[in-house]
């Protein structure tokens, strides 16, 4: 233990920058290790998030996000898929669904809005209404962390099964990075404005 002032304050200076270089190290594993989960657990609901449209076409990462749930529905994880994001007009989400063995009934799709926090407070008000707790959540791996969070801020009892093949679900460091960056402004700004609806 430090015995002078100058000695005292070294050490608390230390002890801030050991913390500050460990919680981004600590939102990174965590991205990762997110991404590595496939969790089958029986839920309510498979809500699939929309893809982020400034990063280019969406439509092949949510095409691969769709593939995912309808695998997961063949495989009982949950009998209603739920499709978030802006209005379809076109009604190819729905389409995309069907072709991979989801009846249409089992087929819920809701404007949402197009970012992750918005998505999900509309699937949990949905879901209180409906007395539903336990969702499983689709989106990419590195997204999984994230989603997970708001989830669970929200009330959602959240199982993640991020999509494992098609466009979105390489780690690459430019993602892995964005999404550890979001993380943290998740977690020391969003967080604290989000009301937990489901309880």
């Amino acid at each position: 233990m430090p015995r002078t002032l100058r000695g005292m304050a070294t050490a608390s200076l230390t002890l801030v920058v050991g913390v500050l270089l460990l919680v981004p190290v600590g939102a990174a594993l965590q991205v990762v290790l997110s991404a590595q989960l496939d969790d089958r657990t029986p839920t309510q609901a498979i809500v699939v998030l929309d893809p982020a449209r400034y990063w280019g076409d969406p439509t092949p990462v949510l095409r691969a996000r769709l593939a995912h749930a309808a695998d997961l529905y063949r495989d009982g994880v949950a009998p209603v898929v739920i499709v978030t994001g802006p209005d379809r007009l076109s009604g190819q989400d729905r389409y995309t669904l069907m072709s991979h063995g989801v009846p249409a009934r089992d087929i819920v799709a809701f404007d949402t809005g197009v970012d992750t926090v918005g998505s999900l407070q509309v699937v949990a008000g949905v879901m209180r209404d409906l007395g539903w707790s336990a969702a499983t959540i689709v989106t990419d791996p590195a997204h999984a962390a994230r989603a997970q969070a708001t989830a669970s801020a929200l009330g959602i009892d959240a199982h993640l099964s991020p999509t494992d093949v098609g466009p979105g679900t390489a780690l690459t460091s430019e993602y892995v990075g964005r999404e550890t960056l979001a993380l943290l402004r998740y977690h020391l700004v969003s967080r604290w404005s989000i009301p937990q609806l489901i309880h």
